[in-house]
């Protein structure tokens, strides 16, 4: 099912939207800009409950693939997202805070372009050097998942 899914996306090269957001660390970082010239994934997380499978998503990718986190905040009321930044800088480790952004708009864009169904997910995006989609999941990692998702970026290098 996967790999047809990524068979159908690398025909259509659906383009990812252009999405700013913050690093922990506060640096503005634009994606897919950031990410041009290689296989970059994109992990996406809408709620606080996203935050148990996206997690998992990126110790797996620790080392391994180049990757961005994006925590999208832009329901959350301006007084919570201070606080959520926070919540966050403490709870993600600080050799990942280059690779976490806060997202405050375009999350109608992400959801379309990562294929959202439920809020508590994560959804993982893998893009090409150009910024076409080549592969989407959602969901906890499994290895099936971790492995061709891995399989696909190296094939892209």
């Amino acid at each position: 099912m996967l790999m047809a899914v990524a068979a159908g996306l690398a025909a259509g090269a659906e383009q990812f939207p252009s999405v700013s957001g913050t690093t922990l660390t506060g640096a503005a970082v634009t994606l897919p800009d950031a990410g041009k010239g290689h296989p970059t994934v994109i992990i996406v997380g809408f709620t606080h409950g996203s935050q148990s499978q996206t997690d998992p998503w990126a110790r797996k990718l620790d080392g391994v693939l180049d990757y961005y986190s994006i925590a999208v905040i832009e329901d959350a009321p301006r007084l919570v997202r201070g606080m959520i930044l926070s919540g966050l800088k403490g709870s993600v480790p600080k050799e990942r805070h280059t690779r976490v952004l806060t997202v405050t708009k375009g999350e109608k864009e992400l959801k379309a372009a990562v294929g959202f169904e439920r809020g508590d997910d994560a959804y993982i995006v893998l893009l090409n050097g150009d910024g076409a989609i080549q592969w989407r999941h959602h969901g906890a990692p499994d290895d099936g998942a971790v492995a061709e998702l891995k399989a696909l970026a190296g094939a892209g290098r």
